[in-house]
């Protein structure tokens, strides 16, 4: 069923008109209007037409009486699968109940009403008492306590019921019914009276009473196991100590012990010996080799002496050379650099007299030049003075004016806020018109009323000559807001005030000429600036510098000379001093090369002198030096021969040694050997002694006959704690099962409706879920993060959202199952913030793409960005 259009007759403010709403779309429609406009009205009739029948007379039915009485009327077209069809009821006086199909009446009265409830399926239990959401209930199902209420409960919860049997099949007695709780609570019983919720085994149970009696026995036999185990420990043990006190008790052992240790000590002795040979010998033989060092070393001397002398020789003859060639260089370069500079101080003389007569035609035309810029900055200081003056002069009439556009436009919004309150004032209350066409007068409580309009605010009464008393109701919204109007023009004098003025004409006027003088402040600053960039003082200061520059200059009025000559004069001046220049620095820089080299030069020959006198002084006499030389070779024959002979004899004597380290360690080891035997044989004795006194201990205790004992009491206890465990596992694996069969029924059930809830819950809160009810099929709990909440703590908005998307949900299910109804929400969303009312309208229109959604709202500003068709209601008198 698609609603296309709506038609109201006669009901409540519509009183006397026909109020009636046309092409009313497939996906979204939205009627926005303020308050008192007539939305609920729209949706209680409609509510009314489905709902009650055209005989009755209940409070539903009076309340869309208007105040001036009559028989409210109500028409609506729908589509259904047949056709296009209109529905008609009148209530009260001539009731009736009509079904038209292209004009023509096909049913009346009970046929009608039969025909109705036919098409909606089951009342307000049906699809469309589930869907159509009245304003400012939260909840999915009628509230209170009245056995109507709770009746109404009982037909909503059957009609899901079998909404989702329609769709998802029967359900098993077994895992869907009580019997499946009983069976659960049995198990549980069961398995409380042997284990915690953990599995574990309950403390004074049957099973924890087994286990703990296996842990004591087990206990028992570890310790008589330990027991056995040292006893027969112990016997091995007193047989390997007499095996080994036989061995070291033995003579002929003991004897062999003492020989090794004897031989021992000699070898060791002898080793000591030949090692004290061997260390004179090496003795020897390095006195030998330092002798042969020494003397090779004093040859090395007196060889490097020789050669340092003839050194020393051969660079003081080539020093005395360089020092005799740079000296003569030297002192011819010098008379070339006294030569060059002596002309370059002529050619500067002349540089200089040039310049002088250039410097007098210069002054000559700067004082010219200084009387044409005096002359100028005179005219600029005249201009920048009388722009200063009508500057100052616009800046002081800125200055009265206070008005901004900020101002402005608050003066503008708080003008349109007062006429609309106006507006409204006017469209709130009732107003009628006298017009007089005799001597007769309507009169009130005040006296006669004059002809034309009058607004009534409240219920008046008026004295009508010659007829009676008429009495007029304007209604609940006479009056209108006449605090908020008084408020508004208060607002809009203060911003009047806040911008200097008594209107707004006024107001813009003032910021237009506000505006102009800002535009003239700031052209006369910028050619003010072009003036004068550093301020009138400066400009006053460069025009008296001008004036004094050209009165300065006055000396200089000679004739001036040609200019071109004295170019000329100074460019050959300057070229002939340049020249000279280059010259002078080349000769100088050459003389100071030569002055360098020949200070170099005597500083080597000087090095060189003193080395030779050094070398010359620590040689002596180099005949006495050659003859020494000779005899030191003879020495170092000798010495060669000497060190030879003693390196021959170490070599044989280390040859020829025992190993003193294996002596020792094979006389230690000996003494070990035979110091180990006595300690050990002591050793033993009294482990002997120790292990005697503990086999008999235990033999009298019969550890063994107790272990065989203990281990038939622990097998028995292990069997009877394995056969509780055994249980235990059996009844939480029943249980699994029982649950996971009545979680697979609820997920067969429930899964329809979820699936196409979820959905629609992600665009609100992403990877959240809802828990469904097993009893009432609606949400009782949100999950959020891996937290339940149950919907009684969440906020008005938040289930106030989940009461809508879950009707969508049932929505989207009812058209699946061939009885699409429309969904209608009246003023639904009030207590949303503006994000989630975002979301929750991409939601309506992804239904929408398949299912009619109308949207009855008085929050203009906030359903504008909802979209869909805008709804038109087209009123007229009847």
């Amino acid at each position: 069923m698609k609603i296309r259009a709506i038609e109201l007759t006669n009901i409540r403010r519509f009183a006397g008109q026909t109020a009636r709403i046309d092409d009313i779309g497939d996906g979204v429609t939205v009627l926005s209007e303020p308050n008192e406009f007539g939305k609920s009205t729209f949706f209680d009739a409609l509510h009314a037409l489905f709902f009650e029948r055209h005989r009755g007379a209940k409070a539903a039915v009076k309340a869309l009486q208007p105040h001036s009485g009559g028989a409210p009327e109500v028409a609506v077209e729908i589509d259904v699968s047949d056709g296009r069809f209109r529905i008609e009821k009148r209530w009260l006086s001539r009731a009736t109940a009509r079904i038209l199909r292209d004009g023509r009446l096909i049913a009346q009265d009970d046929e009608a009403e039969a025909w109705i409830e036919a098409m909606i399926g089951g009342g307000l239990a049906g699809p469309s008492g589930l869907l159509w959401v009245r304003q400012g209930i939260l909840g999915l199902e009628p509230e209170g306590s009245s056995a109507s209420d709770r009746n109404e409960r009982e037909k909503a919860l059957g009609a899901r019921r079998d909404l989702l049997s329609s769709v998802s099949g029967e359900i098993d007695m077994m895992t869907g019914g009580r019997r499946l709780d009983s069976v659960v609570a049995q198990v549980g019983d069961a398995l409380s009276r042997l284990a915690t919720a953990t599995g574990k085994p309950k403390a004074g149970g049957e099973w924890q009473r087994a286990e703990a009696e296996a842990e004591a026995l087990h206990q028992s036999q570890v310790d008589l196991s330990d027991k056995a185990a040292r006893l027969s420990g112990d016997l091995a043990r007193r047989a390997e100590v007499q095996r080994d006190l036989r061995d070291l008790d033995n003579p002929l052992a003991d004897k062999q012990r003492r020989h090794a240790l004897d031989q021992a000590r000699q070898a060791q002795a002898a080793a000591t010996a030949h090692a004290e040979k061997l260390a004179e010998a090496q003795r020897a033989l390095k006195l030998a080799a330092m002798t042969e060092e020494n003397t090779e070393g004093q040859i090395r001397r007196l060889q490097d002496l020789s050669e340092r002398v003839a050194r020393a020789q051969a660079d003081m003859a080539q020093a005395g050379e360089a020092a005799t060639r740079h000296e003569t260089r030297a002192e011819a370069l010098a008379s070339a650099d006294a030569a060059a500079a002596a002309a370059l101080t002529r050619a500067q003389a002349e540089s200089r007299a040039v310049a002088a007569r250039m410097a007098l035609a210069q002054r000559a035309q700067l004082a010219q030049a200084a009387r044409r810029q005096a002359d100028q900055l005179a005219r600029s200081l005249t201009r920048a003075e009388a722009l200063r003056a009508t500057l100052e002069s616009d800046r002081a009439a800125r200055g009265l004016l206070i008005v901004t556009p900020k101002a402005l436009a608050a003066a503008e919004e708080a003008r349109d806020r007062h006429e609309q309150l106006n507006a409204q004032l006017a469209a709130a209350n009732v107003s009628i018109t006298l017009a007089y066409d005799g001597a007769a007068r309507v009169g009130d409580a005040s006296g006669p009323l004059p002809a034309g309009q009058h607004v009534l605010t409240r219920t008046r009464d008026f004295d009508l000559p010659g007829i009676g008393t008429m009495r007029i109701q304007p209604g609940q919204g006479a009056g209108g807001d006449q605090e908020g109007v008084t408020k508004a023009a208060r607002h809009l004098d203060a911003c009047l005030s806040a911008c200097g003025a008594r209107t707004l004409n006024e107001a813009r006027h003032k910021l237009t000429e506000a505006q102009r003088l800002d535009q003239a402040v700031q052209g006369a600053t910028r050619m003010l600036a072009e003036l004068a960039p550093d301020g009138l003082d400066a400009l006053r200061q460069a025009h008296a510098r001008a004036s004094a520059d050209a009165q300065n200059g006055a000396d200089a009025d000679a004739p001036l000379q040609d200019q071109a000559a004295l170019d000329a004069q100074m460019a050959a001046a300057t070229q002939a001093e340049g020249a000279a220049r280059d010259a002078a620095t080349q000769a100088h820089a050459a003389f100071r090369t030569a002055s360098e080299a020949r200070a170099v030069a005597r500083a080597t020959l000087a090095s060189a002198s003193r080395i030779l006198e050094a070398a010359l002084a620590e040689a002596g006499d180099m005949a006495a030096l050659s003859s020494g030389l000779h005899d030191l070779r003879q020495q170092l024959t000798a010495h060669q021969a000497r060190k030879a002979e003693a390196q021959a004899h170490c070599q044989a004597l280390e040859r020829s040694a025992p190993d003193q380290g294996m002596a020792a360690a094979q006389l230690k080891r000996m003494e070990s050997v035979v110091a180990q035997a006595q300690e050990r044989r002591t050793a033993l004795r009294e482990e002997l002694a120790t292990l005697n006194g503990s086999i008999g201990t235990m033999a009298e205790q019969g550890i063994e006959e107790q272990l065989d004992e203990v281990k038939g009491r622990l097998a028995a206890a292990q069997a009877r704690a394995a056969r509780y465990e055994t249980e235990v596992k059996a009844l939480i694996r029943l249980r699994t099962a029982l649950e996971d069969a009545r979680r697979s029924a609820r997920e067969t059930y429930f899964g329809p409706v979820m699936r196409e809830l979820e959905p629609l819950l992600a665009v609100l809160h992403a990877g959240a879920s809802v828990r469904i009810d097993d009893q009432t099929l609606l949400p009782v709990a949100l999950t959020r993060d891996g937290q339940s909440e149950p919907l009684e703590i969440l906020s008005g908005g938040t289930r106030e959202q989940i009461a809508i998307l879950t009707r969508l949900a049932f929505a989207r299910l009812f058209a699946r199952t061939g009885m699409a109804v429309p969904v209608i929400l009246d003023d639904a969303l009030v207590h949303s913030d503006d994000d989630r009312i975002e979301a929750m309208f991409t939601a309506l229109h992804h239904v929408a793409r398949d299912q009619q959604i109308i949207v009855l709202t008085c929050r203009q500003r906030a359903f504008a960005a909802l979209g869909g068709d805008k709804a038109r209601v087209r009123i007229a008198a009847t």
